[in-house]
């Protein structure tokens, strides 16, 4: 099993912001923004009671800085309403912003232990192989809490998350090192998975660029474009920055971009 900071601990929190920086990106980039950010903020209530702008500039190599965001709404909603802690209850973690089917369960089984499967796209790749064809999200999700050994969730999830990171790989699996390979019924069949868009070029890249220069200074309106790196196409720039504005990220005073301070 990898020994992974996050594995250390049955923090609540920690687990949670462990696995709101996980969506989307890798491992060897979390682990020392995951350490850096939790220094700053230890506890749901230091988070909440930081500006969002902090957060935001606490997220810098993560991207996706909108998961920054509602990590932040998230802690000011568990200090507002839930005494300032993770709840421990599958509704409840669904009602705060960014936590999805996923994040949620994973915070009930490695935080608190709790009897239930988590799926990812690993864990779900590797139950459609044993399967031997492709499982609806639903059918993985059935599977996968009817797989846990009661009591033993965390460890169970943790080795399962690995298997599919590590031996049942997209590409090239290693079936001979598969502890689950008895009763396997996959027969090699490439099931294809879409592609993410590329990054060189696109509105993600503009959005990285203009966060970045924010996290340092404010913008004026007049600059944004060059930030962004389209000098030449003002008009994507604005398209682009607005919805930063939008998803309030990002606002504007007196003809000046800056990171939102409050959500």
């Amino acid at each position: 099993m990898r020994d992974l900071p996050w594995r250390r601990t049955r923090d609540p929190w920690a687990v949670l912001v462990s696995e709101v920086m996980l969506q989307q990106t890798q491992v060897p980039r979390v682990i020392p923004i995951w350490e850096a950010f939790l220094a700053e903020f230890p506890t749901v209530t230091a988070c909440a009671e930081a500006s969002q702008a902090d957060v935001v500039r606490a997220w810098a190599g993560l991207g996706y800085n909108r998961r920054a965001v509602n990590l932040h709404r998230a802690a000011v909603m568990m200090a507002r309403s839930m005494e300032g802690v993770v709840p421990r209850d599958l509704d409840a973690l669904r009602q705060l912003p960014g936590i999805g089917p996923y994040t949620a369960r994973a915070v009930l089984s490695f935080a608190f232990e709790q009897d239930v499967g988590v799926v990812d796209t690993n864990i779900a790749r590797v139950l459609s192989r044993r399967a031997g064809r492709r499982l609806s999200t639903r059918e993985a999700q059935a599977t996968a809490d009817a797989l846990v050994p009661p009591g033993a969730s965390w460890e169970w999830n943790q080795r399962l998350m690995d298997l599919g990171a590590l031996v049942c790989t997209a590409r090239a699996p290693a079936c001979d090192r598969c502890w689950l390979r008895e009763g396997c019924r996959w027969t090699g069949e490439a099931w294809v998975t879409p592609k993410q868009s590329r990054f060189a070029g696109s509105d993600r890249q503009g959005r990285g660029r203009l966060i970045a220069a924010l996290r340092d200074r404010s913008v004026p309106l007049d600059d944004v474009a060059g930030v962004m790196g389209w000098p030449e196409d003002p008009a994507r720039a604005e398209r682009v920055a607005a919805q930063l504005v939008d998803e309030g990220i990002v606002e504007v005073r007196q003809a000046v971009m800056r990171l939102t301070i409050s959500s």
